[in-house]
């Protein structure tokens, strides 16, 4: 039995009847012409007949040529009538009934959108009132002005290098005893600090006693001052020796000499470093201890090399303990020569006097924020802007619902604003919340955009393959299929969950199963926050069975590649900065599934500027108190809390689209 299409009947109608208007046109109009001829022939004479023969030629031509174009446009009106339908889940099957089913899953058919045919160089997109509106766009004009450029240091207290003292062996010995055994006593300026045996010392001793008493004999004239020069070398050489001038006084008024020799602290301070114990024998020159001024310290900052034209000597920065938040305020008093060669930052030594703050001791974790003013550039918010790699997108407003994809030259980020090099204009409109909505629905179109330049439509269940401008449909159709548009624009915003994301758009389905994989994840981020790397081995290895436990589909092919990041060979990994380095290529794409929702329950996305070498790094975990993974123990609370991701599984409703 063959089914009947309503939709193709009636196109089939409205052929016949515009056929038949035309056929009769013709019919009327040609006897009209020639009438009025003849009887204009009559009235005029012979002389018009041949203007009336040329008329009539040229109203024939008119017709022949009018009656082409109305067949094209039928043809047109017939083929644009004929509307395709598809599955979501199975894109490649097409139907033109749309009251037919998938023959694979059984899912109601939706439209294909239509092809604008147009000239893609400049990439526009149209939405209908209601799209726009369930989008839920934002736009502003580009400025020109003054912005704001936000500078964040992060480093921590240390000693004044300039108020550090050493306590140096003046000579070879034995130390016999210590009276300050333990790193961290205070000592008071003129304290024992410990006791050395030296035979040269005694040698000395004993040459000062001798030649003070040649010096107190009555010899002859010529050798008095050769006496008196012996006795001021001896003197000189005990107080290289370490004795004060009280001390050789007390020697020569004795006249006793002893192997032993006391030092004491030139200045009050803290013990900051031991290097002896008792009955350890030093040589001339050792530092046997030191001593730090407690009340003197210095904030030391790592600054990158894109900042460092905004820090100067003499500049004032306010800054905040990281284990207080107590804030605080100093003045830069050098910085170092040259740039680190590994971590490509120079450090700023900021001056501060503690005045028994017991909050602000050396070790503590700190970071500055240093706001700068810069002066007529032409910026955007950071909001507006997709990034991938060195290539940015803006979507600017054209007309009211038209958009138009731009790619930009970027420059600095001014706070919560990118300056804009290339590419816009002043007081262009742009869309700066929910351009990753557009771009998304590019995609689904198979049209450039940010994550696709090159065109191609989504595969798998992104494709929907109907678009968001299209909210005009026959009266035929099934109600179940009304306001894709509307749909659509709603899809296109639950994969961006109230992110602007510069991530590939995935959309959440429950067929996928990530509770091991987030698990194992969560396991590799303990043992590297922990400097592990046994346990992180264990873990990269339940992660990489994990992944392989998934059914990836085909447009998640980019997730799943980096998720297999140095798959089988985890057990040859030797070096913790090495799992460091696959850890973040892990994370780029569970951070992708947790925007998209994958996970269950409540994840925090951290960031710290300072990893991988100052590029920054982004990673995942349960617990919003701060562990950094890149780092370990070494800066173990470097970084800050970005948000808080929510899992499609916390929320009631079992399966989203």
């Amino acid at each position: 039995m063959i089914k009947v299409n309503t939709v193709n009947a009636i196109a089939v109608l409205f052929v016949v009847l515009i056929a038949s208007t035309l056929a009769l046109g013709v019919v009327f109009q040609a006897p009209a012409h020639g009438g009025h001829a003849h009887e204009q022939g009559h009235e005029q004479g012979h002389e018009h007949s041949d203007e009336h023969n040329h008329v009539h030629n040229h109203d024939r031509s008119d017709n022949n040529a009018s009656s082409s174009a109305q067949d094209q446009a039928v043809q047109q009106a017939f083929s644009s009538t004929t509307q395709e339908y598809t599955c979501s889940m199975h894109p490649h099957f097409r139907s033109t009934d749309p009251n037919e089913r998938c023959p694979i899953c059984g899912m109601e058919l939706i439209p294909v959108a239509a092809s604008n045919g147009g000239n893609d160089e400049f990439v526009r997109i149209e939405f209908s009132g209601r799209s726009l509106a369930l989008l839920g766009l934002q736009t502003e004009p580009v400025q020109r002005g003054n912005a704001q450029h936000e500078v964040r240091l992060s480093g921590q207290i240390e000693f004044d290098e300039s108020a550090l003292t050493s306590i140096s062996a003046w000579t070879g010995g034995r130390i016999e005893r210590l009276f300050v055994n333990y790193t961290g006593a205070h000592v008071t300026a003129q304290q024992p600090l410990l006791e050395l045996y030296s035979p040269e010392l005694l040698v000395a001793q004993q040459e000062l006693l001798q030649a003070h008493r040649q010096l107190q004999q009555n010899g002859p004239e010529f050798l008095r001052d050769s006496q008196a020069t012996t006795y001021r070398a001896a003197r000189e050489r005990l107080r290289l020796l370490g004795l004060s001038g009280t001390q050789i006084d007390a020697v020569i008024s004795s006249g006793e000499v002893s192997d032993r020799i006391t030092i004491y602290a030139p200045s009050a301070g803290l013990v900051v470093t031991r290097n002896i114990r008792q009955g350890d024998y030093v040589n001339t020159g050792d530092t046997l201890l030191e001593l730090a001024n407690e009340s003197k310290l210095w904030a030391l900052f790592e600054v990158f090399e894109r900042d460092l034209a905004f820090i100067q000597r003499g500049q004032h920065l306010q800054f905040q303990l990281g284990n207080t938040g107590q804030s605080f305020h100093g003045q830069v008093v050098s910085i170092a020569p040259r740039i680190d060669a590994e971590r490509r930052t120079r450090a700023v030594r900021v001056a501060l006097t503690n005045t028994g703050n017991t909050a602000m001791v050396p070790g503590a974790f700190t970071r500055a924020t240093v706001q700068i003013n810069i002066e007529d550039v032409l910026s955007i918010p950071a909001s507006a802007a997709l990034i991938t790699g060195i290539r940015a997108v803006v979507y600017v407003q054209i007309n009211v619902g038209e958009f138009e994809a731009r790619t930009v030259e970027l420059g600095r980020r001014l706070g919560d604003r990118y300056e804009v090099l290339d590419g816009l204009t002043d007081d262009e409109l742009i869309v700066s919340r929910g351009a990753f909505r557009i771009d998304s629905e590019l995609q689904l179109r198979g049209r450039p955009s940010m994550m696709a330049p090159e065109g191609g439509g989504a595969t798998g269940h992104e494709q929907h393959g109907h678009g968001a401008a299209q909210d005009e449909h026959t009266n035929d159709e099934p109600a179940g299929h009304a306001d894709t548009s509307d749909n659509h624009a709603i899809n296109a915003a639950a994969n961006n969950r109230g992110a602007d994301h510069s991530e590939p758009a995935i959309s959440f389905t429950s067929s996928l199963q990530l509770a091991p994989l987030f698990s194992a994840y969560h396991g590799m981020w303990e043992a590297l926050h922990s400097d592990s790397l046994s346990d992180w081995q264990s873990a990269a290895l339940e992660f990489y069975a994990a992944v392989g436990d998934v059914t990836w589909p085909s447009n998640f092919s980019t997730i799943a590649q980096q998720l297999s990041v140095g798959l089988g060979h985890a057990h040859h990994v030797s070096n913790i900065r090495a799992a460091r380095d696959q850890f973040y290529s892990h994370s780029q794409a569970m951070i992708a599934l947790a925007e998209a929702g994958f996970h269950e329950g409540e994840l925090h996305l951290m960031f710290c500027p300072m990893a991988r070498r100052g590029d920054g790094a982004y990673w995942l975990q349960e617990s919003d108190t701060l562990l950094n993974p890149y780092f370990g123990d070494r800066m173990l609370r470097c970084g800050d809390v970005v948000r808080a991701l929510t899992g499609h599984a916390s929320e009631s409703g079992g399966h989203a689209q």
